[in-house]
């Protein structure tokens, strides 16, 4: 149920109608949520500058990307309109989810609007010129205002990166905006399951349907909970579905062991979930837990059993917040890990950090698994989150449309009692009392995500890219 992005176990080449395609598969620990695609290289210019180093320049894109992604890549400079209509031929696979157009040099303006005409976002990448010999060999920079001009002429979702790639710090970069415009390429191909929408006056939770639809591909199937229920009620043997946890201990809140009766609840509700889960063929799911589910149905177990859901490779919002879904599925394909979406409900301004409080959180986040206690009435399970670098990363809307918020923080080592899971977490650039007064001066969404990883640069591109504001600190 866990794939990663950065990890190849195997690779093989297959030449097709004057293309190399790579095909990849890798392993690893990450979240089923968005299945990415394939990235495409493409390299622009013309025969009068240095075209020599532009093929030197764009095998090290291919190779940098290859690290990630599975790339297609044309082999030849595309130089003017009938090249390009060549290239459009591999820019129409459907599993296309961004395009690096690479310009080598100075680019046949024709070209790059032929180019432009591909469905996917696109990443401009250029290495400046060295002057070598007092002449401008490429011309690459300013190609790439000419690219730029056009595509943002031609209303097309793109980013713009420069340095060597040979290099560590000018590969990174590329491979920063590469990920976040392939995320919202992927996004056509995601479906976000509605586990009965969202709970009473919980505006936040609701999505307009249509306009996820048009602005980003993204499709809304709803899940009755009745599914839950008639699952629930039928609960398959245990042999069938295997559940987390199995030959461990856990720990109740006041000592000793949990109930087994308590336990054998919590497992329930995952075959239950994780059943329905399986059959809509969906993996990323926003959860109306209660007041149905949670009070009516007489089953202890329910919210520990979302954070082993999140543990097995889905990605689950609780309370029906489908745009926290959204922004759950956007951030794990960039870390391949679990977040955890939380309140943020303290602010101590003696340590300078915001608490962040929730239930349904991964168990893997925990800083100490022997840590890890569960109410006796198997309402909830406590823990403190663990040690790291992270953001506080949210999609959401208002009156004038999308917009995403990213805070950069590092989860601080002290432990967190309160009876859920829960950490401190301390803002980098920005105080407390500023972002507390940023999330409710701009009425931002009551949920957050915290992100574990170095992944702001990721967020702001993803904003930029598809287009909305971006609030960040």
């Amino acid at each position: 149920m866990w794939y990663a992005l950065g990890k190849k176990c195997e690779r093989t080449w297959q030449r097709e109608s004057g293309r190399i395609t790579e095909r990849a598969c890798r392993k690893g620990r990450g979240t089923e949520g968005i299945q990415m695609g394939k990235v495409g290289v493409v390299c622009v210019g013309v025969p009068w500058f240095d075209t020599e180093t532009a093929r030197s320049i764009t095998e090290a894109v291919i190779s940098a990307v290859r690290s990630e992604f599975e790339v297609v890549a044309d082999g030849d400079i595309v130089t003017c309109y009938r090249d390009a209509e060549k290239a459009m031929n591999m820019l129409r696979d459907p599993a296309l989810d961004c395009v690096v157009l690479e310009v080598g040099t100075f680019p046949d303006g024709e070209a790059i609007q032929r180019l432009a005409a591909c469905t996917v976002p696109i990443v401009v990448h250029f290495v400046q010129d060295s002057f070598q010999g007092g002449t401008v060999e490429r011309n690459s920079q300013c190609g790439a205002g000419l690219t730029s001009y056009c595509l943002r002429a031609m209303n097309k979702r793109y980013l713009w990166t420069t340095g060597d790639v040979r290099d560590p710090a000018g590969q990174e970069a590329l491979l920063h905006s590469v990920r976040s415009a392939a995320a919202l390429g992927a996004l056509r191909r995601l479906r976000i399951g509605a586990i009965g929408r969202y709970p009473p006056g919980f505006l936040p939770s609701a999505v307009d349907d249509g306009e996820l639809q048009r602005l980003l591909g993204v499709t809304i199937s709803d899940i009755s909970i009745a599914a839950v229920v008639r699952a629930l009620d039928t609960d398959p043997a245990p042999e069938a579905v295997p559940v987390p946890r199995q030959g461990q201990i856990l720990k109740a809140f006041h000592g000793g062991q949990l109930p087994e009766e308590v336990r054998h609840g919590i497992e329930r509700w995952f075959r239950a979930l994780s059943s329905v889960m399986k059959s809509s063929g969906i993996a990323v799911f926003a959860i109306k837990d209660w007041p149905e589910l949670l009070g009516d149905m007489n089953v202890p177990g329910l919210w520990p059993c979302l954070g082993w859901l999140q543990d097995s490779g889905f990605i689950v919002a609780p309370e029906g917040d489908l745009n926290a879904a959204l922004t759950m599925a956007v951030a794990s394909s960039w870390t391949q890990a679990p977040t955890f979406l939380a309140d943020v409900v303290g602010k101590d301004e003696h340590d300078g950090t915001l608490t962040l409080w929730h239930y349904g959180c991964a168990e893997s986040l925990a800083r100490d698994p022997d840590g890890i206690r569960y109410l006796e009435d198997g309402n909830d399970v406590e823990f403190t989150l663990k040690h790291g670098r992270g953001i506080l990363f949210r999609l959401g809307r208002n009156g004038q449309g999308y917009r995403a918020l990213s805070v950069p923080v590092e989860v601080v080592p002290e432990p967190v009692r309160l009876r859920r899971a829960a950490c401190k977490v301390r803002p980098i650039g920005a105080s407390a009392s500023e972002v507390l007064e940023a999330l409710l001066n701009e009425g931002w969404d009551h949920h957050v995500c915290l992100v574990y990883g170095e992944v702001e640069r990721e967020a702001a591109a993803f904003a930029r890219c598809a287009g909305f504001t971006l609030s960040e600190m």
